[in-house]
């Protein structure tokens, strides 16, 4: 004759699953017992199969059952839970403002002039005093009581989940915020590109390009605005260019000073060398006029040179005018001799 096991808790459901015994499922609900089955120790057959299966199911309905009402118990000790921390709140709160009032009582009756407002102040003293006994009473009963309640394991998992599910929804609520300043700030920044207000959509980018490096649409709008400062500083330059073409002839030296205050940075390479072609033709002619003799051209990058021409009858060569050079080269400094080897003729 088989022998039979009952299930007393969850932890044995899985030994008497794995094993050859016969198994009886224990209702939570009607403590009673649900389904007996006998496992054979021989191979079973597909009807023990079936009928162990059954078990399972049934003993899974059951872990079900219990979950759900564990879960139930433990919604309610959480209401309990946050019933008492507002408790403990409030007792705190009144124990604090009675603390004050009796306080301010004490000084009140110690400045007192006449015995009327010192009996006053007194009685308001001993009031404040058992108002604040009584609160912190029931502060501590309340503290003990959330400790009780906490102390449980079922209650304290519900409160790391809340605490955990507060936490996920905090952090979605902050990476919506920040999407939706992302969208206003790029938003405000495009309108202003879009008006050519070059200056404020740079300083709406400007701190994206910090919050968000990886950002495909604040890199977008940088390369757009990038792009449309280039533009604008082009046709600016070109402009320059016809400038310094209509008076390059009558006035070399007024050229040569507009030119030499181009800012070339970030210029396409064509147009920079342009502007270096009408420097240095401005450069000739005012070396020309003002007859200098033996002047060079010092290029050391595309777009970027100084005119230097020899002074005096030392014959030390002197800064004519540079572009793109830097401060260091102002018109009249003295040239290194490296800088003059390597120098060639202006033509």
């Amino acid at each position: 004759m088989a022998q039979k096991t009952v299930i007393k808790s969850f932890a044995e459901l899985a030994d008497v699953l794995g094993g050859e015994e016969p198994m009886v499922i224990a209702d939570p609900e009607t403590n009673g017992l649900v389904m007996s089955v006998d496992v054979s120790e021989e191979t079973p057959d597909l009807g023990s199969l079936i009928i162990e299966l059954e078990a399972a199911t049934a003993a899974l309905s059951a872990i079900a059952r219990h979950v759900e009402s564990v879960r139930v118990r433990a919604l309610r000790d959480l209401e309990r839970y946050d019933a008492v921390v507002r408790q403990l709140c409030e007792a705190e709160d009144i124990c604090r403002r009675a603390r004050e009032t009796r306080l301010r009582a004490e000084q009140l009756a110690a400045r007192s002039l006449t015995d009327e407002d010192q009996s006053a102040a007194t009685r308001v003293v001993v009031t404040a005093a058992r108002v604040e006994r009584g609160a912190e009473q029931r502060t501590i009963e309340h503290r003990k009581e959330r400790e009780w309640l906490a102390s449980d394991p079922c209650l304290a998992r519900a409160l790391e989940q809340r605490a955990r599910q507060q936490a996920e929804e905090q952090t979605r609520a902050a990476e919506a915020e920040r999407s939706q300043r992302l969208a206003s700030a790029l938003a405000e920044a495009r309108t202003a590109l879009e008006a050519g207000q070059i200056e404020q959509a740079t300083e709406f980018l400007g701190p994206l390009v910090k919050e968000y490096p990886n950002n495909s649409d604040v890199a977008l709008l940088e390369q757009m605005i990038a792009r449309y400062t280039r533009n604008v500083k082009a046709s600016a330059i070109e402009d320059v260019l016809w400038e310094v073409r209509r008076v390059a002839r009558r006035d070399p030296g007024a050229a040569v000073t507009r030119l030499e205050t181009v800012d070339l940075e970030g210029l396409p390479e064509p147009l920079a060398r342009q502007v270096f072609g009408e420097w240095a033709r401005a450069c000739a002619r005012l070396c020309r006029m003002r007859g200098f003799t033996g002047a060079l051209r010092y290029a050391p990058d595309p777009g970027r040179g100084v005119v230097i021409a020899p002074s005096g009858s030392s014959g030390a060569y002197v800064v004519v005018s540079s572009l793109g050079m830097g401060p260091t080269w102002t018109p009249g400094s003295a040239v290194v001799d490296t800088v003059v080897r390597r120098a060639r003729p202006l033509r």
